[in-house]
């Protein structure tokens, strides 16, 4: 009996030690994907070299995931915290990062056919809220996945009219916002809250506001991404829609990989885990990794030290930035 009891215990151990979940996640070097394999430009020109995205992997830590982590290179075990916010659940995480996919993708859009020269025209309906800030007056009366409309009575056309309208306005300023939740209309006020001790930078006190909107091209752009969420690929989206767009092959046959935010005018901006990003990119064979410059820029040379690789860290600030490497290659 005794034995059996010892058995048990130690059976409840080992399940413990291999399936329970810890308020840890698990984040390691992912893949480096082409991405004409899963976009395509109506009659677009696919060349001979690749342009890549890259990605992390993530997984929540066990006991036994956490201890593998601190033997094994380039990966790290953050607490949830650092990715959760405030009373996010990990559906709402899932879903927020296809958010951000799907706003990478439409300002990819946006810029590159800009950029091109080609067709393009947006059909804005507002700003998606990610979460309001927990602790903030927001809180009182916002909910994630409402979506704003109007600020005093006044609709925005795109999310830099949206940003540029809320930050003229001064810490304490009473707004009153037209809102979507669950299909019905609704009008709420709240103030202009600071979002730094200088008070010098001000906002709704809402998380990662998203446009919500229609991306309208001709040629027609098509993705066929799933199980992949976040905008890190932006910088990447917007150069290989604009190689399909114009002639030639931006890539010159080379395997390009990168990684960096984009915004609607071009802007790239920094992402999380480039020290990790770039080890896919070696692994599948880049010659060159883009990266947004500054911190992220520095923590990517630090692990290229560590990878004794040949593969040429670049730093961007822009698409242009890119596309002027990329010509000099050729």
């Amino acid at each position: 009996m005794k034995s059996l009891k010892i058995g048990f215990g130690l059976l409840v151990a080992v399940l413990i030690f291999l399936f329970v979940p810890l308020p840890y996640y698990i984040t390691y070097p992912g893949e480096a994907t082409s991405i004409e394999r899963f976009m395509t430009v109506e009659d677009g020109d696919k060349e001979e070299g690749e342009l890549m995205m890259v990605t992390i992997s993530q997984r929540r830590a066990t006991p036994l995931w956490l201890v593998g982590s601190w033997f094994t290179p380039f990966t790290e075990a953050s607490p949830s915290s650092r990715y959760l916010y405030d009373g996010e659940g990990e559906a709402d995480y899932e879903r927020r990062q296809q958010l951000l996919m799907s706003s990478s993708q439409q300002a990819a859009i946006q810029y590159a056919y800009d950029l091109a020269e080609a067709e393009v025209s947006v059909s804005f309906d507002g700003m998606y809220v990610s979460a309001p800030i927990t602790g903030s007056l927001a809180a009182n009366v916002l909910k994630p996945g409402d979506v704003i409309t109007a600020i005093d009575g006044r609709a925005f056309a795109s999310r830099l009219d949206f940003l540029d309208r809320v930050a003229a306005y001064e810490a304490g300023d009473e707004v009153t916002l037209t809102l979507e939740r669950d299909g019905r209309e609704r009008v709420v006020q709240t103030l202009i809250q600071p979002l730094d001790r200088s008070q010098s930078r001000v906002g709704l006190g809402i998380y990662e506001p998203l446009p919500v909107q229609d991306v309208v091209t001709e040629p027609t752009v098509t993705f066929e991404l799933t199980n992949v969420g976040g905008p890190s690929a932006g910088l990447m989206f917007t150069l290989e829609i604009f190689d399909q767009l114009t002639p030639g092959d931006l890539a010159n046959g080379e395997k390009i990989a990168g990684t960096g935010t984009v915004d609607e005018e071009g802007n790239v901006g920094p992402i999380g885990g480039a020290w990790q990003k770039i080890v896919a990119a070696d692994r599948a064979g880049a010659t060159v990794f883009f990266v947004p410059e500054g911190p992220n820029y520095d923590e990517a040379r630090t692990s290229l030290d560590r990878l004794e690789s040949d593969i040429e860290v670049v730093p961007v600030k822009t698409v242009e930035d890119a596309i002027r490497y990329l010509e000099s290659m050729n």
